[in-house]
């Protein structure tokens, strides 16, 4: 059994080499004018098979004139990025943000990866940026290089220049419909990819920046872990050990000692506390910053701050029955909800939370259309699990199978899928939120985040505070997203299969939830940690005293 367990790692292990020796050599070989075609043909019509509504913000007609044109711009081998530069501004003006092409990324294998790992952080993944009116813009700075301040504008690594990385990729990428709010902060989160294709991985990088009306450049290494307390030697705690202890002293001794003991039960109780938390509220550890939380503000504590980064991880169903329990005992009047940068997450989720906003009984979400009822039995549900499971999920395909064939039903010569959590009429919660409601919106708001926002927009005591969201107030084509590679380029590309609708739609086509006050913070509010949306409605809430003349 040994012997054969030996066999099969090694096995796979070679295997894993030769996919990483084939990927790389690809990234570099120009494949020949006829296989480029076939990966074009196996796009459009994976496009039309799989994806409801291709059409919806760009005709069938305008669709089949790009492909043709494309057709013809491809007459010459490319390797598959240069290739990838050529196609996916074709799959990008179906303008659903989450159909998603990339380049063919360098791969590595489990030893340079490990290698990498411990090495510690890489240069550009050390600061978050933010990308505005053509110039990329330091968020957050994570480096041991303080001198780089929140505002310091980046304009080049290693001799690429971020307005021209962000004019080579602009057209690769796109937004859900015709909004421009979500373009900045998609490539804001995309520009390391982009950048690491240009330069590839490095230990090692210098950074062109200008912070105020001085330009420096700035070298960057990759950042070691340091945060591990030294052990102390163990010729020390055996010296330690063989300290004698005084009579005189022993009391004082004991009575330290049960302190500490006492301190640490109280260190491990709220290490406990704090493990619970994250796994109920979810949390970031690259940010330290939780997924859902609740905050107190305004005078007597009155106003309730909701922050939730995205709607994954944790458990959400908890995690919103205490926030709200909480909310409810300290009788707020006034709730702030900030789902601003939520780029979106379990549609189940979003409903639940509608559940403590809703005034009365809801329908979340219309009938969500599919191609046909077999179209998402093959929707890569293998793909994000490790092959050793393989086995289990063999054991759960025939459920999920069958939901998905018996759940999807014909209707005026459509196909529509009726079991997506919210289709059905649901009850608000006992202890659902009654006051006011202000809701922080931006250009990061899209996916699930939009959804949510669609049905919010209906209720009376609802006030959207921000900026339009990047996603489409009448919804989106996500929900089963499967990732193909093209057959011979093998570039990656990621398309969701399900229209999914909220109940509450706008009769304008193709943008997202616009607020109700617009307020977009400026380069110098966030270079000075200032949130001028927050401030207003705090302002609304608690008005500032008129000064007598």
């Amino acid at each position: 059994m040994y012997k054969i367990f030996t066999l099969l790692s090694f096995t796979l292990l070679f295997g894993a080499c030769k996919s990483v020796e084939r990927n790389n050599r690809l990234r570099n070989t120009a494949i020949s004018v006829h296989k480029l075609q076939k990966d074009i043909n196996f796009v459009e019509k994976k496009l039309i098979k799989k994806h409801p509504n291709y059409d919806w913000y760009t005709s069938k007609e305008a669709m089949a004139y790009k492909f043709d044109s494309l057709r013809k711009v491809v007459n010459h081998r490319m390797t598959p990025n240069e290739f990838f530069l050529a196609i996916s501004p074709v799959v990008a003006s179906v303008h659903q943000g989450h159909m998603t092409m990339l380049p063919l990324a360098k791969k590595y294998t489990r030893k340079e990866a490990k290698a990498m790992n411990e090495a510690g952080k890489g240069p550009v993944s050390q600061f978050d940026y933010f990308w505005e009116q053509g110039k990329l813009y330091v968020l957050n700075n994570h480096s041991i290089h303080k001198e780089i301040k929140r505002g310091a504008e980046v304009l080049a690594i290693k001799g690429v220049w971020t307005k021209a990385l962000y004019e080579k990729y602009r057209n690769t990428f796109t937004s859900d419909g015709y909004n421009q709010t979500f373009i900045r902060k998609i490539f804001a989160r995309r520009f390391p990819v982009y950048l690491i294709e240009e330069i590839g991985v490095n230990d090692s990088l210098p950074f062109v920046m200008r912070q105020g009306d001085s330009t420096f450049t700035t070298m960057v290494h990759r950042l070691k872990d340091t945060t591990a307390e030294e052990e102390i030697p163990k010729k020390e705690k055996q010296k330690i050990a063989k300290t004698t202890v005084s009579p005189v002293v022993k009391d004082s001794v004991a009575q330290q000692d049960s302190v500490a003991k006492a301190t640490a039960l109280a260190k491990k109780e709220t290490e406990k506390q704090e493990e619970r938390n994250q796994n109920v509220y979810g949390y970031d550890k690259e940010t330290k910053k939780y997924t859902r939380s609740l905050s107190f503000a305004g005078k007597d504590s009155a106003v309730a701050i909701v922050t939730i980064r995205q709607f994954m991880g944790g458990q959400f169903r908890k995690a919103y029955a205490e926030i709200f329990d909480s909310i409810r005992k300290q009788d707020c009047s006034t709730l702030i909800l900030d789902i601003r940068d939520n780029p979106g997450g379990s549609a189940k989720e979003i409903v639940k939370l509608y559940e403590y906003l809703a005034d009365t009984n809801f329908t979340f979400y219309r009938p969500t259309q599919v191609v046909s009822k077999t179209s998402m039995l093959r929707a890569g549900l293998f793909q994000r699990v490790p092959k050793f499971a393989y086995p289990f999920m063999a054991l759960f395909y025939p459920f999920y199978a069958g939901d998905r064939f018996f759940g999807t039903r014909k209707d005026d010569g459509k196909y529509y899928y009726h079991n997506l959590y919210g289709t059905d009429e649901n009850k608000p919660r006992a202890n659902a939120f009654k006051g006011k409601i202000y809701v922080l919106i931006n250009g990061g708001c899209f996916s699930a985040a939009c959804l949510l926002s669609s049905e919010l927009k209906a209720l009376p005591n609802v006030t959207f505070v921000g900026e339009e969201t990047g996603g489409d107030f009448n919804g989106t084509v996500a929900g089963v997203m499967p990732l193909f590679r093209l057959p011979h380029s093998r570039l990656p590309w990621r398309m969701g299969l399900m229209h999914i609708r909220p109940e509450n739609e706008t009769e304008v086509k193709g943008r997202g939830i616009f607020p109700d006050k617009e307020i977009i913070p400026s380069y110098e509010d966030k270079k000075n940690d200032k949130d001028p949306e927050m401030d207003w409605v705090m302002k609304q809430i608690e008005p500032q005293p008129q000064l007598q003349p």
